[in-house]
C-alpha cells in the first residue's frame, strides 16, 4: 500500500524572496491528497479540478518549497518540470516526516502561448534536510530538475564515505 501525500497549493498570489528565502504569498489556498505514486500529468489534471473544476484553465508551472536550513531557517524552491523532479519531491517528504507539501500553481488559459511566470530560477543546487544529523551521502546521478547539476541529498541515518 502506497503513501498517501498532503499537500497545501497556493496560486493567484506571488513567489517572493525574502531574507529567510522564498515565501509563498496568496489569499487562495486549498488542500490536495494523493497517492505517492501519482504522475505528473495526473497531478496537474488534480490540480486544475480541484481549484476550477470545470474550466480550460492549465497548470502552466508547479513550483517546490522545502527548508533548504534548520539552524536559520530559510526555504529554497524549485519548479516541477518531470517525473524525476516530481518522485524527488514526494521521496524526500517521505523521509522528512514533513505534514505537507507545499506548492505554488500558475495557471493559463489553453490559448495563452506566452504566458509568463512571476517567479524566477533561486539558485542551481538542491539540497534537502531531514530530521536527524547526517554525515555524508552525495549523490550525483543524471540530472533531476532539468539541468546539468549535482545534487545531494542527506538521509536520517549516518552514511560514511
Amino acid at each position: 500500500m502506497s503513501e498517501r501525500i498532503s499537500v497545501v497549493i497556493y496560486y493567484d498570489g506571488e513567489v517572493r524572496h525574502t531574507e529567510n528565502g522564498v515565501i509563498f504569498l496568496s489569499e487562495n489556498i486549498v488542500r490536495l491528497v494523493f497517492n505517492q505514486n501519482i504522475d505528473l500529468t495526473k497531478l496537474r489534471k488534480r490540480i486544475r479540478r480541484k481549484i476550477f473544476e470545470m474550466t480550460s484553465m492549465k497548470v502552466l508551472s508547479i513550483r517546490y518549497r522545502f527548508c533548504a536550513s534548520v539552524n536559520l531557517v530559510t526555504y529554497d524552491s524549485f519548479d516541477i518540470k518531470g517525473a524525476r523532479s516530481l518522485e524527488a519531491i514526494v521521496q524526500t517528504h517521505l523521509t522528512s516526516g514533513s505534514l505537507y507539501i507545499e506548492l505554488y500553481i500558475q495557471f493559463s488559459l489553453p490559448n495563452d502561448a506566452f504566458a509568463t511566470s512571476t517567479s524566477t530560477t533561486v539558485r542551481e543546487e538542491y539540497t534537502t534536510l531531514a530530521r536527524h544529523s547526517v554525515s555524508g551521502l552525495q549523490n550525483t546521478e543524471a540530472p533531476v530538475f532539468g539541468s546539468s547539476m549535482e545534487y545531494t541529498t542527506l538521509a536520517r541515518y549516518s552514511v560514511s564515505g
